[in-house]
């Protein structure tokens, strides 16, 4: 399990965390997934989803990915912005990439905006490397970097 930093609690997504959630979402991404999709998203099967809260209970950061065969595709990921630079997105990757291992993964998968530099650095220096461009990939017509994170292969338990 990866260390999350001091003040901060991690735990599974629940739909109690939805309405958070989805604030968060809106308030750092331009193109904010509705509530709905969140709620779909919870519990359902080949699903890793993760919330950080302060010990007060305010949302810090959240990730949702999905299995795609033997891919982890990281979906989302985001940090409230009075909390960055504290290592709650670091996090949240280490806890995907720790669930990837479990499962004998081959690699960790997500897109990211090419003007979304400090995003691209962090996957960088995490070791993530850009496979592919994804022309027009968001509703404003930007592209995506889709980014991969290889995990080492090991015979699956």
């Amino acid at each position: 399990m990866a260390a999350i930093p001091q003040g901060f609690l991690i735990r599974d997504a629940r739909i109690e965390d939805v309405r958070a959630v989805a604030a968060l979402e809106a308030e750092v991404f331009p193109d904010p997934w509705p509530s709905h999709l969140y709620i779909q998203e919870i519990g359902q099967p080949l699903r890793f989803q993760r919330v950080v809260h302060t010990e007060s209970g305010f949302l810090a950061g959240y990730l949702f990915a999905c299995w795609q065969l033997d891919e982890l595709h990281v979906l989302k990921v985001a940090t409230h912005p009075i909390h960055e630079g504290k290592g709650i997105a670091t996090t949240l990757l280490a806890e995907a990439r720790d669930e990837a291992e479990r499962a004998s993964a081959r690699a960790l998968i997500l897109e990211v905006r090419p003007s979304n530099r400090r995003a691209f650095r962090l996957y960088r220096n995490l070791g993530y490397e850009v496979l592919a461009r994804r022309p027009r990939y968001y509703t404003d017509g930007e592209d995506a970097l889709l980014m991969s994170l290889g995990l080492p292969l090991r015979p699956r338990a």
